[in-house]
């Protein structure tokens, strides 16, 4: 069969490996001249960033697009496992780590919040087994409501607790945890969904298992690889990938999908769509128009090339907020840039120096904003990065804007143009509900036959495993309907 993906990111180039090995015809259309998405790499200046994601967990997941190809993995790329994963730092200047040992890293948090780690463990446990259930209940495969997921979902429920399904993240750790520091690791977990804290289910503390006990790892060379080495598989398995062609609009004829690009026209059996959600249905005719209320957040990135090293900083860093709650108010509720934001800082020259100058390192630094293109303007930026200029200057004892040499800026807007990202949101529709995480949408369309997403806005989640495994399960859709 002749299928057509649409778009070169994670989720794209790997069912188009999966399907090409099947022996499908299958032809890559991207916008960019190289592939990612928003797992991208910007260079400028001697320094090179990861656009996007940062944080690698569950190698096992891509590994499995070599292995169902029948390649070698580590022929494509490599990977270590970080001993350290990263650092959380307080208003009170203090931190703690995480660490791939979970007994490490109670220790850890103990030694600084006075959290006892017997109490951290039993935290963590209950929540590993949450997880569990979790995983192979929810992400593996479309949601069905038949009797074996039925009794699969009761058996969650049970897990979860009643408490924790109808109480938010944010009042649950507040009762159950009672200590600030430990409260804010947790809440913060809530971002890896592009929610908050404050309005998300309290089962989502499930999600710090991922960090805190599955481990994470550094592909050699940054996150930029890993679309590079999938760009390189599909090469491999006979994939046309055909770059600088932005989808212009889709649409359906017979049996026959058709698909206009800036340069050409393609049609095909199959259309796979790894374009955001909403931005797809625009381009097939639909009037869609969802409020920010009903997405996730978006982000502002500052790449900065700072003339610096600094010891206390590791690959992965956290610097919460002054006020957590108002932070998340503002993004959510008010719909406005934080005053006073938490910013996370990624340095991968520390493990690649050569992304750096020599006696500088070069930091991604994020914060989470609206999901909104309105906002963004000269003025509204400026203030926000006075703002973390101010707040990382503090935490690092450390006067940070004469040590920027060289910067560019990643905006919702920027976002948007660069990926198709829907007004800037990194992860489709917020999951500030129960009903909103099991009303995702599914990987095969409900009336288009042929049409199918995969990626981060549709089931079962963003993120790069997130992202693998929605392809994984997109193409076992196809296999069955095929």
């Amino acid at each position: 069969m002749k299928i057509v993906v649409l778009g070169a990111g994670i989720g794209g180039l790997s069912v188009a490996c999966r399907l090409s090995s099947l022996g499908h015809n299958v032809v890559v259309v991207e916008k960019n001249n190289s592939p990612g998405g928003k797992a991208s790499v910007v260079k400028f200046n001697g320094y090179t960033f990861d656009a996007g994601p940062s944080l690698f967990t569950y190698p096992e997941w891509l590994d499995d697009v070599f292995v169902f190809c029948n390649k070698n993995p580590r022929d494509y790329y490599t990977y270590k496992k970080l001993n350290l994963v990263t650092r959380y730092f307080f208003n009170d200047k203090s931190y703690f780590d995480v660490f791939d040992d979970v007994n490490k890293t109670a220790k850890s948090i103990e030694a600084v919040s006075n959290f006892p780690s017997s109490k951290f463990l039993k935290l963590i446990n209950h929540w590993q087994l949450v997880y569990q259930l979790s995983e192979e209940t929810f992400l593996s495969g479309k949601i069905k409501f038949n009797p074996p997921f039925l009794k699969a979902s009761m058996k969650w429920f049970l897990k979860s607790g009643f408490y924790s399904i109808f109480t938010s993240m944010a009042i649950y750790n507040k009762k159950v945890i009672n200590n600030n520091k430990v409260e804010l690791l947790f809440n913060r977990f809530a971002t890896y969904t592009g929610s908050s804290p404050y309005k998300t289910p309290a089962f989502m503390n499930q999600l710090s298992v991922v960090e805190l006990c599955k481990g994470a790892y550094y592909p050699d060379n940054g996150i930029y690889s890993i679309p590079k080495s999938l760009e390189k598989l599909a090469v491999d398995m006979g994939v046309d990938i055909r770059y600088n062609n932005q989808v212009r609009a889709i649409s359906k004829e017979n049996d026959s999908w058709l698909i206009k690009t800036s340069k050409s026209h393609f049609s095909a059996d199959i259309v796979v769509s790894n374009i955001d959600y909403c931005f797809t249905r625009k381009l097939m005719g639909e009037q869609f128009n969802l409020p920010t209320s009903k997405l996730s957040t978006s982000g502002i990135v500052f790449y900065w090339g700072v003339s610096k090293t600094f010891k206390d900083l590791k690959l992965h860093n956290v610097f919460f907020s002054d006020d957590y709650q108002k932070e998340f108010s503002q993004i959510i509720d008010d719909v406005i840039f934080p005053d006073k934001p938490t910013v996370y800082v990624n340095v991968s020259s520390k493990i690649d120096s050569h992304h750096a100058k020599n006696n500088c390192e070069n930091w991604f630094v994020m914060v989470n904003v609206p999901s909104s293109l309105e906002l963004t303007s000269k003025k509204s930026v400026t203030k926000l990065r006075d703002a973390v200029i101010n707040l990382l200057s503090v935490k690092l004892n450390e006067s940070i804007k004469e040590l920027i040499e060289c910067e560019r800026i990643l905006t919702p807007n920027t976002l948007s143009d660069d990926t198709g990202a829907y007004k800037g949101s990194i992860y489709g529709v917020n999951q500030n509900s129960l009903f909103k995480i099991m009303n995702r949408k599914d990987n095969k369309d409900k009336f288009d036959k042929g049409l199918y997403y995969v990626g981060g806005t549709v089931h079962p989640g963003g993120g790069i495993p997130l992202a693998l495994l929605s392809s994984k399960n997109t193409v076992n859709q196809i296999i069955k309907d095929y």
